[in-house]
């Protein structure tokens, strides 16, 4: 199949279209490509049929936490590691800074076809600043930390979606570290990742297979986080845990029978900056 890993960025926003009403992303159909429908449903046959929802869901539970934050009296600034194409600064207020970060050609392309649908009037304006860099690496983190540096009064809320899963565990640890060091009380961290029970479910080695034989996906460490990981991170608190799973069956969109072990059900945690 004519498929690339980093056109993922492209596939999980095709999802969030698919379902705008859980998702709660009304400008994800911006990004939608027809020829990525036919993927879509090869991955529900040969892997899972629930991961179009799911993905929907996760974007739903950071669109919820991301609203909540937005509702205090401080400014914020919202960094976006591994952004993707995610769509979440345009659902919040206009006083939100949002600061992207992602890989050279997914940044280009995204900054270029979002002053385009500005123009055309399809999405509303936000201060949006848009950074290609590798989060992992001191040059890109060094651009990261000068950024932020111009908002010392705002409270800074940084999501790294999407992205543990493909890191080993030694980069996510230098990448937390590195949070911990431009972030100040009571600051936010959300993260998402798979927990390590899912690595003998079927459908996570039917996931395996798939990046390995169908994206051909090459050196990819398939991490996977314990709860324990979380509540040992270096000056965080977890205040808030949840799932996928758990958040769909709440909203009706997973029969509540569901067991976990069938489906790639992703674990969300809020950390807070001691």
């Amino acid at each position: 199949m004519d498929i690339f890993v980093h056109d993922t960025a492209f596939i999980i926003a095709h999802y969030r279209a698919l379902h705008e009403d859980l998702s709660k992303d009304p400008y994800a159909t911006l990004w939608l490509r027809p020829s990525l429908e036919k993927w879509s449903q090869d991955f529900a046959e040969k892997v899972s049929p629930y991961d179009k929802v799911l993905h929907c869901i996760r974007n739903r539970y950071f669109y919820e936490e991301l609203r909540a934050i937005s509702k205090q009296e401080q400014p914020i600034l919202f960094v976006n590691l591994g952004a993707g194409f995610s769509m979440y600064p345009y659902v919040l207020p206009e006083s939100t800074v949002t600061l992207e970060v992602d890989f050279p050609e997914i940044v280009q392309y995204k900054q270029q076809h979002v002053e385009q649908f500005i123009k055309e009037d399809t999405l509303p304006y936000r201060e949006v600043t848009h950074i290609p860099a590798d989060i992992t690496k001191p040059e890109g983190q060094q651009k990261i930390a000068e950024f932020v540096s111009n908002y010392p009064n705002h409270k800074m809320v940084i999501l790294i979606e999407g992205v543990f899963f493909f890191l080993p565990v030694s980069r996510i640890a230098k990448t937390l570290s590195f949070c911990e060091q431009i972030q100040k009380n009571g600051d936010l961290l959300l993260c998402v990742s798979f927990d390590e029970k899912i690595r003998e479910t079927k459908v996570f080695k039917r996931l395996v297979h798939y990046f390995s034989e169908v994206l051909k996906s090459e050196n990819n460490p398939y991490t996977l986080m314990p709860h324990s990981f979380y509540e040992n991170i270096s000056g965080y608190e977890t205040i808030k845990q949840g799932s996928t799973l758990a958040l769909g069956k709440l909203l009706h969109a997973i029969e509540p029978s569901l067991p976990e072990h069938e489906v790639l059900n992703e674990y969300c945690y809020s950390l807070q900056r001691q």
